[in-house]
């Protein structure tokens, strides 16, 4: 019995403790708000500091933390964007207390956090370099966008970004500080979630001359949240050769910590219009012109799912969108399934999982500088009757459908071991993987109009296929209590591979009939592949002193199979960079709330072309004698590439918390630059072209931004932005070579910027000694014209909340000091049917020669002359600086209305929206619709000429979204 109570005691004191321990434990529970406009704030974190443990604001802003030991705790708030806050509570035992936190903005949020190369995230005022970013997600809150570029245009410094032409899913051309790379497509590097994706458009069948497509206008903007544009060799030389034109980040939507489970339904509809009409003063067949464009149908829908678990953030979207282009055999539909997730099985692990999968469709119609094209035929009607005299529906006839079968895929693991503090591992990879079907057909009904007979049909099977792998190891630790140091190195593995068939019959003579087979004539069939690899080793290494100072230095080590050096069977290389940057708001007036100023250099370069290292390429050929082997292409082993340098400088200054001003300068060389050379004859090499590295061109320019937050309060926010441009570029050394594009009117030549309009200049009318007209006054020698590349360029904008339940939000765009060539014009004055040259020349007929009337007329007919041959005269090029209103939207949250109403509080959402992009135009091109578009799509030499191209349209939507 004695034995007995000793193990009763004992057994009921097991049972008691854990009802002691709890007895002396408490709960700590309160909400994390705004301090200045005391909306909530999801996400934020919320520790107990002696503890080292806490939790999530939930989607009210609320928190709660249990088995908190009692007594005094303190605790602290964090979130990105705004200054930490901590205070200390007492906990009773058993019992809860309440600790609500209202944070203050740091830098007022115009202090963003921004991308700055290889996952590395900074504040604005931290950075060494400019970059710009866009918070994607805050603008398709309020306004409706139709592809990636609408979200770039007019908000980017020292970038343009334009559609081709208004077909639906049309290329993308990038300008990024002007471009200084002879060698390159000037188009930036782009990632989507750390995957490296295709931006050069994929191979398809000649329309005219637009490509087909960019893989840009497969994403959909609902899904983005935020862009960031590393703009030049400063800021990109860590990517290596693929950095040169600028680097682009994308990152979509993600889950939030903390966040319940919501649901969310977009739908939309909407219309798409003309943005302009053809002059008639200049086109005979205006009307016709006009009346042939229609109002194409927009229809959108869009299912999304985020939440939170006790591990895992997730995504999960579905969207739709179908679009009609304002011509009548355009169109294209994108399907898109978006999955994130993110899993933190514990604090030192992070796994990220991002995948999207697209199947799209397109219809292209002819047009451009195409015999089938039906603006061609319409505008160059008269007087011929082109159009008229033949069977139209012949035009309409052809078919060219591609079907889009895409796959992006990004995992990422963070790892930061617990045993060595201030180190973190990173591993990212990604594949980009996508089947491209283009099928053309010209019906077997419309033989005898066509250039072949019986029918034709094309069928062109393309795979494309990326995969990259970035390695990373960062080491963060004190030297001495004022200085630290950051310590990088990492690994960049990248592979391509392209593949594609095509082939084309014709005699198929029935229309009941499609199969590519049953052509009786094979008129062509082949087959090319690709195959690139390259890789690059990193080091950086950054020193921060007072965390005030800073300085880093970097190194990157490519390898290439593009070139042959030695006997490697690669090409390596070394580029540096070096950036600073001081923190001086702290001596500053209390006003000034940031003032970061900055300098960084940095070197890049770009690859030839993939054979042209090669001595000789053979291709092989087949004939009536056999199949055999010729020339296709002439290298040199020893070939270089080319390398560009930059120096910027700027600063970033805050006032006030409202008030943010960026400005940079930047300067650029570069320098073996590859120009083609014709061989000697005794080579044998016919033909060919020999490349050689002589190339020098020099670029400097300004970028700024404003940002000013007008007013901020619980229900009413005011905001505008504006940003302007300048750049400056000259080519300074080629060889003694000039390179055309096509029409003989863009060049690349010493002494003037790349891809300058050349051409003889008008002067004016020549007389003959009896007075009369005697033809346009010609210089004697071609001169610089003008440039399609705009000096000067910016946007304006603003956003506004009303009543904190409307919201608005406006952007427009401005390019100045550039000009466009109308090739449009130009043939409807070689064949008679200018109607403004047509009427000068019936005036003048009317008029005594000699007098000042008759010579005005004469001077205005001259300017009016196409010229005799290819690339002549500047007549039809034209100024062609404009201020559009890119974007507008309008978005009401009627979700307290309705819940008041159904007399539920489950509505988390219920908004009704209007948007509409290319609202309006002030521009003097008056010799086309659209000073935007390019005959020859978005890759080439050809720039800013205008030739039967199908204007961008103008788009009304109206949304519907309604979230659980």
């Amino acid at each position: 019995m004695k034995r007995l109570i000793p193990s009763v005691v004992f057994g009921l004191a097991l049972l008691l403790l854990p009802g002691l321990a709890w007895a002396q434990q408490g709960t700590v529970t309160g909400t994390v708000t705004e301090a200045e406009t005391g909306e909530v704030l999801p996400g934020a974190t919320v520790q107990i500091v002696d503890l080292g443990t806490g939790a999530a604001a939930d989607a009210d802003g609320q928190y709660r933390i249990t088995g908190v030991p009692a007594g005094e705790q303190t605790i602290r708030v964090s979130f990105v964007g705004y200054q930490a806050s901590e205070r200390t509570v007492n906990v009773p035992e058993g019992g809860t207390v309440r600790a609500n936190f209202q944070l203050a903005t740091s830098q007022a949020q115009l202090d963003e956090v921004v991308v700055t190369g290889l996952g590395r995230e900074q504040t604005r005022g931290e950075t060494s370099v400019s970059v710009s970013q866009i918070d994607a997600g805050e603008l398709t809150e309020t306004t409706e966008y139709e592809n990636v570029t609408d979200l770039l245009q007019g908000r980017t410094s020292g970038v343009t970004v334009r559609r081709s032409s208004g077909n639906v899913g049309a290329g993308l051309r990038f300008d990024v500080r002007g471009g200084v790379s002879l060698n390159s497509d000037g188009q930036p590097l782009i990632f989507v979630d750390g995957t490296r994706i295709a931006q050069d458009p994929a191979p398809g069948f000649d329309v005219g001359g637009q490509p087909t497509g960019s893989p840009l206008a497969d994403i959909d903007p609902s899904n983005i949240a935020s862009i960031n544009v590393l703009k030049g060799p400063a800021a990109t030389s860590l990517y290596g050769t693929d950095g040169t034109d600028g680097v682009v980040l994308i990152e979509t939507k993600s889950g939030q910590q903390g966040q319940d489970l919501q649901v969310e339904y977009q739908g939309t509809l909407g219309v798409a219009r003309k943005q302009g009409d053809y002059n008639d003063e200049i086109f005979p067949t205006a009307n016709r012109l006009n009346d042939i464009h229609r109002d194409g149908t927009i229809q959108g829908h869009r299912v999304a799912i985020s939440g939170s678990g006790d591990i895992t953030n997730y995504n999960l979207s579905y969207s739709f969108r179908d679009t009609e282009s304002i011509f009548p055999t355009g169109e294209g539909q994108r399907n898109n399934v978006n999955a994130n997730i993110e899993a933190r099985p514990t604090e030192s692990l992070t796994v990220s999982s991002r995948s999207t999968l697209a199947f799209n469709y397109y219809t292209r119609p002819q047009a451009d500088n195409n015999i089938f094209g039906v603006l061609g035929a319409l505008a160059l009607d008269a007087p011929f009757g082109a159009f008229t005299e033949r069977d139209s529906s012949a035009f309409f006839a052809i078919e060219d459908k591609q079907r889009v079968r895409k796959f992006q895929q990004s995992l990422e693991v963070s790892y930061s071991p617990e045993a060595v503090p201030g180190l973190s591992l990173r591993a990212q990879g990604g594949a980009d993987i996508s089947a491209r079907r283009n099928d053309q057909s010209f019906p077997a009904r419309f033989g005898d109009i066509y250039t072949s007979t019986g029918g034709e049909r094309n069928a062109l099977d393309s795979d494309r296929r990326r995969f990259n792998a970035d390695l990373t190891a960062t080491y963060d630790y004190d030297i001495t209590s004022d200085l630290s140091a950051t310590t990088t190195a990492g690994a960049q593995l990248f592979t391509e591979s392209d593949r594609q068939v095509n082939a084309t019959s014709s005699q198929i003579g029935t229309d009941l009939i499609t199969d590519i087979g049953a052509g009786t004539q094979l008129d062509f069939i082949g087959e090319s592949l690709s195959n690139e690899r390259s890789a690059g080793i990193i080091g950086r290494q950054q020193f921060e002193f007072l965390d005030r100072y800073s300085a880093e230095f970097s190194i990157r080590r490519d390898w290439s199979t593009r070139l042959v050096a030695g006997e490697t069977g690669s090409y390596k290389e070394w580029y540096p960079a070096a950036r600073a940057s001081a923190q001086l708001g702290d001596f500053m007036p209390d006003a000034v709330s940031r003032l970061n100023v900055r300098a960084s250099w940095g070197q890049s370069g770009s690859l030839p072309s993939l054979v042209d290292s090669e001595l000789v390429r053979l291709n092989g050929q087949s004939s009536g004698f056999g199949t055999g082997a010729t020339i296709g292409n002439v290298g040199d082993p020893d070939l270089g590439l080319e390398r560009v340098n930059e120096v910027e400088g700027g600063f970033d200054l805050g006032i006030n918390n409202r008030y943010s001003l960026s400005v940079t300068y930047y300067r650029q060389f570069t320098e073996n630059s590859i120009v083609n050379f014709d061989p000697a004859l005794s080579t044998g090499f016919g033909n060919q072209t020999v490349p050689r590295n002589v190339g020098e061109i020099s670029a400097q320019g300004i970028e700024t931004s404003l940002d000013v937050t007008a007013l901020r309060t619980e229900e009413y926010s005011l905001s505008f932005n504006a940003n302007y441009s300048y750049r400056y570029r000259e080519v300074k050394e080629l060889g003694g070579q000039s390179i055309f594009g096509g029409f003989q009117r863009n060049v690349i030549q010493e002494g003037v910027a790349p891809f300058t309009f050349l051409g003889r200049r008008v002067n004016g009318a020549s007389f003959n000694e009896d007075g009369t007209y005697a033809g346009p006054d010609v210089s004697s020698e071609r001169v610089n014209l003008g440039n399609p590349i705009p000096d000067h360029f910016g946007g304006l904008g603003f956003s506004a909340t009303v009543f904190e339940d409307l919201r608005i939000n406006a952007q427009a765009e401005y390019q100045l000091g550039h000009q466009t060539y109308s090739n449009t014009a130009r043939f409807l004055a070689l064949i008679g049917g200018h109607e403004r040259r047509n009427q000068l020349d019936a005036e003048l007929d009317d008029l005594e020669p000699g007098t000042d009337q008759y010579r005005q007329v004469a001077n205005d007919l001259a300017r009016t002359n196409p010229g005799a041959g290819v690339g002549e005269i500047d007549n039809f090029l034209q100024d062609a600086d404009f201020l559009k209103l890119r974007t507008l939207g309008v978005r009401y949250d009627a979700s307290d209305l309705i819940g008041s109403l159904a007399g539920t509080n489950q509505l988390r959402s219920f908004t009704i929206g209007f948007s509409a992009s290319n609202l309006f135009t002030i521009t003097s091109y008056d010799q086309g619709p659209d000073p935007e578009v390019n005959s020859e799509g978005s890759r080439g030499l050809i720039r800013g000429q205008d030739f039967l191209t199908l204007q961008n349209p103008r788009e009304y939507t109206f949304t519907l979204e309604v979230g659980i």
